[in-house]
């Protein structure tokens, strides 16, 4: 008689991201699980509250390198200085929604106003991230402000009652969205621009 396979009845999606971490795929988190060799992290690879396998098993995130916190830029009368490598100190005035910056920039190009991250989870788990955005500097596309969104890469299988519980969490989270559209178009209009 044959050992169960243990990720017999997990979803193909999910076995998808299991795999994914097992090749090294960037777009998964692929921590290893602490004495359970095999299965690392399926989440994606950005931060989380804790890491999960394949078959749901949790372990808290705990990164190893040690945390540097960046010297942030101060503003002066609603300019901010950044010191760059490729043009020195460069200035210029800061939106309200910014959240700061770090004091030093390696290139102008990528100087970046960002501002609060809005989270859309299902479950504890989310499914999309969008922050206010813009590059004042850049060499490519529009330097206007815009929206920043991400998605996680969220994957389940869910009965009937959970999936009616997922519509009715992407109905409040379109409305979050044309609220966040609304303040761009106003962002947009103080700053000149059609949206």
């Amino acid at each position: 008689m044959s050992a169960r396979d243990p990720l017999e009845g997990i979803s193909p999606d999910r076995l998808a991201w299991h795999q994914g971490a097992l090749d090294g795929d960037l777009a998964v988190c692929s921590e290893e699980q602490p004495d359970r060799a095999g299965y690392p992290c399926v989440r994606p690879n950005f931060f989380h509250e804790h890491h999960e396998d394949v078959l749901g098993r949790k372990w808290p995130f705990m990164p190893e390198e040690r945390l540097f916190v960046a010297r942030r830029a101060p503003v002066a009368d609603g300019i901010v200085t950044l010191e760059t490598r490729d043009y020195g100190s460069v200035s210029l005035p800061e939106p309200p929604w910014c959240t700061g910056h770090a004091a030093t920039q390696e290139y102008r190009a990528d100087i970046a106003h960002s501002g609060p991250e809005h989270h859309f989870a299902f479950e504890d788990d989310d499914m999309l991230v969008a922050a206010l955005r813009q590059y004042p500097f850049s060499s490519k596309g529009s330097s206007a402000t815009g929206l920043y969104v991400e998605q996680t890469g969220y994957a389940r299988t869910l009965d009937p009652s959970r999936l009616r519980m997922l519509a009715a969490a992407l109905t409040v989270h379109a409305m979050h969205l044309r609220t966040l559209a609304d303040e761009l178009a106003a962002i947009h209009g103080n700053e000149g621009r059609t949206s």
